[in-house]
């Protein structure tokens, strides 16, 4: 295998999605990496502790870059995103890529999603003094921290035993249906991203400024709303796919 997964007889390489992957993991890292320096920045510079939401968007970075760097151990060492029959050893190398998934997951929604979510609302907690308005904040913030330890426990504890993860060769070992589990998370996962964005919109309307002040307020919130795209588009894959559709999973 000579360390990559991969090993072919003829000197032509099969079609591979790994480096894209990997170019996209690089991109979006530096600039995850850039907003959340930025944001530390800025918080110095004005001469003020940091607070809540920054330590906790930095867990989000941390998560997000632990993320990125398991997908190019992965395309390198298990050769992920080649299909399974360009695989040097598909037994071994689709056990680690189904290990590297488990983790994934993990890193994904608990350590990525969750984190970002709740440091943002943290952010209008500390900015924004109406009750009324933090009371909603804290409890989106509950909903978001259930999912994210329902989705956390979830992955870890979602085979019996949980090694049966990637050796479908265990005895008696059974999963429960993934496909069935994120469809009933991915739209809660949407509608929470909805009230985040939409939570601060009317406090800021009825701030003290220029219109033209409250309209750039309100895009820097909506920003936030790309995310929710995002969330949109894995709903619909979870929606549309079935498990015969991963079947080929060193290249889904």
């Amino acid at each position: 295998m000579g360390g990559t997964g991969t090993d072919w007889e003829s000197g032509e390489q099969p079609s591979n999605g790994g480096t894209g992957l990997i170019a996209a993991c690089v991109g979006l890292s530096v600039i995850q990496i850039i907003f959340v320096a930025a944001k530390f920045y800025t918080r110095s510079m004005q001469n003020t502790r940091y607070g809540a939401d920054e330590w906790v968007m930095l867990v989000a970075l941390i998560g997000s870059l632990a993320k990125a760097i398991l997908y190019i151990v992965l395309v390198v060492k298990a050769g992920l995103g080649y299909h399974i029959d360009d695989l040097a050893y598909p037994h071994q190398d689709i056990s680690l890529i189904k290990k590297g998934f488990i983790a994934l997951e993990i890193f994904d929604f608990p350590l990525t999603i969750t984190p970002a979510k709740i440091s943002l609302l943290l952010f209008y907690v500390r900015i924004f003094y109406t009750r009324k308005f933090q009371v909603a904040a804290y409890f989106v913030g509950a909903i978001v921290l259930g999912l994210g330890i329902s989705v956390f426990f979830e992955t870890i504890f979602q085979c019996s035993p949980i090694a049966y993860g990637w050796d479908p060769t265990i005895a008696d070992g059974s999963c429960i249906n993934q496909t069935i589990f994120y469809r009933a998370v991915s739209p809660i996962n949407v509608a929470t991203g909805v009230m985040i964005v939409a939570l601060p919109i009317p406090l800021i309307w009825r701030l003290h400024a220029r219109t033209s002040q409250k309209l750039a307020l309100i895009g820097v919130f909506l920003l936030s709303g790309l995310g929710i795209i995002v969330s949109v588009f894995r709903m619909l894959i979870h929606y549309t796919s079935s498990p015969a559709d991963l079947s080929d999973v060193s290249c889904e």
